[in-house]
């Protein structure tokens, strides 16, 4: 082999030993710091709470927030009990999820029609995509089969 195909090799080779894993591309469901640093006050203790809160996982909390906590914990603190719990209390609020498109619906108006795989009219949505605000449809066909109505 000359010198430039031995380098190839090389290179390939060392490539092949650092291969992504599958586990790579997971998300870290919890931020730690690599250097945790504590600020303290003068007597030593902590300036501010080292733990979560405990009431805020309880249900009766989530009944306090605005829609746009609701939505923001709905949409990222995805797989946790926070995540149920926002879903719970939206749910609450007569906002139904549409799994084909994965956001949330609320009626603007009664349908216009109502068939028994779908009903027609106008629906608030929340656009948490390209403007993390609620829009209208005035002309939005929803399908029952799309309908998210797992019991809370």
């Amino acid at each position: 082999l000359n010198p430039q195909r031995l380098s190839a090799l090389q290179h390939l080779s060392a490539s092949y030993r650092n291969l992504p894993c599958a586990a790579d591309g997971r998300r870290k469901r919890k931020y730690v710091p690599r250097n945790p640093y504590t600020h303290t006050d003068t007597r030593g203790n902590a300036a501010y709470p080292m733990q979560p809160t405990r009431n805020y996982e309880g249900p009766e909390m989530f009944e306090k927030y605005d829609l746009d906590t609701l939505f923001f914990i709905f949409y990222y603190q995805q797989g946790s009990y926070q995540q149920h719990l926002a879903a719970k209390e939206l749910k609450k609020l007569s906002w139904r999820y549409h799994t084909k498109y994965l956001t949330w619906f609320q009626r603007h108006e009664e349908p216009r029609h109502t068939a028994s795989e779908y009903e027609r009219g106008a629906y608030v949505y929340f656009d948490h995509d390209s403007g993390w605000c609620q829009r209208i449809k005035t002309d939005f066909a929803f399908e029952y089969q799309y309908l998210e109505d797992e019991p809370m």
